[in-house]
């Protein structure tokens, strides 16, 4: 396997993919490449350790901290201050345990969008808690950057945390960490009832009756832009339009969208890695989000945020257009 890295698969190849799933969607044959190239990438982490800096830099942020960003782990909950979330001791029992997942909990602008998302569970009366600091990485940036050993550690730290509480079920707002306790810690004997929020928030009774449709809230025309994690992963598609829909959001769709969507750059460990400023997916898929003369992007997932995000400022089009989070659309919409 070590020839194939450089002399049969180019390097670059390699580490270009974000694991959007499209070319396995879209095969006749059901080839899923997805898979060799994660095993092409473990052979070079686990094996060789040849690694591009920004991928060894990432890794070794997520073995010293807990996290990619590299952040103290001891700052995981720093973002729920004047919230008043519960933590879960061992032993005690929430309806929900909320799962937030490192980008939330680490990542300065999507802390904004945790910080809506406990409002509005707040305002829908939902009984939530959380781990505190015993909830850890759920491995998958680990994992799609080839580090298997270290995905199974943190695997291991989350499943036993989570069997030490009592819960109905799991609900968190990362598509990656969604996708990742859902369909891949039962491998590691994990099996729990896993929603995505949008899947959750369209299932409970939400007050919608407190809308704001006095001119405060959000306006202009909104498109939603499918994570390839929550779309083509998971098939969810209805759920975020329907809660847009529900709160009196204008939408408009993206030519490419749903199963077709197209990727915002960021899955795979692509958050991460260094790329030809020339040739950025999330640019490109900005420049649709333009096309189809939308004037806010609404997202349901962290990667995604930040891609659009940077997108945005790299681009210089702030005024023109902004980008928010699915709860962050929502917040506003419900009146306090």
């Amino acid at each position: 396997m070590g020839n194939l890295t450089g002399e049969i698969v180019p390097e670059k190849a390699i580490w270009s993919c974000t694991t959007c799933g499209a070319c396995q969607a879209c095969c006749p044959v059901f080839v899923n490449p997805i898979d060799e190239i994660i095993d092409l990438r473990r052979y070079q982490a686990l094996t060789t350790g040849k690694l591009p800096k920004s991928v060894a830099d990432t890794l070794r942020n997520l073995e010293r901290q807990g996290n990619p960003w590299g952040i103290p782990a001891n700052e995981r909950i720093t973002w729920t201050a004047g919230l008043g979330v519960r933590e879960l001791a061992p032993g005690e029992q929430t309806d929900v345990l909320l799962y937030m997942g490192c980008a939330y909990a680490f990542d300065q602008r999507n802390r904004k969008a945790a910080q809506s998302f406990i409002r509005v569970l707040q305002k829908a009366r939902v009984d939530f808690a959380i781990l505190g600091l015993d909830e850890s990485c759920c491995g998958e940036t680990a994992r799609r950057l080839g580090n298997e050993y270290l995905f199974q550690t943190y695997a291991q730290q989350n499943i036993e945390a989570f069997n030490q509480v009592n819960f109905n079920r799991i609900v968190t707002p990362c598509p990656h960490c969604f996708n990742t306790l859902k369909n891949e810690y039962p491998q590691m004997g994990g099996n729990y009832t896993v929603q995505h929020y949008t899947e959750f928030l369209t299932e409970i009774s939400m007050p919608w009756e407190t809308l704001s449709l006095d001119g405060k809230g959000i306006k202009g025309l909104v498109t939603y832009h499918d994570s390839c994690y929550l779309g083509r992963y998971n098939q969810v598609y209805a759920q975020p339009r329907r809660l847009l829909n529900q709160a009196h959001i204008k939408t408009v769709e993206m030519h490419r969208r749903k199963e077709n969507s197209f990727c915002c750059g960021g899955g795979g460990g692509g958050m991460w890695m260094e790329t030809d400023p020339g040739t950025r997916i999330n640019q490109q898929r900005l420049t649709e989000a333009l096309k189809a003369k939308a004037e806010l992007v609404a997202t349901a997932c962290p990667y995604c945020l930040l891609m659009f995000d940077d997108a945005i400022r790299s681009k210089g089009l702030g005024e023109q257009v902004q980008v928010l989070d699915i709860t962050e659309i929502l917040d506003k919409q419900l009146s306090s």
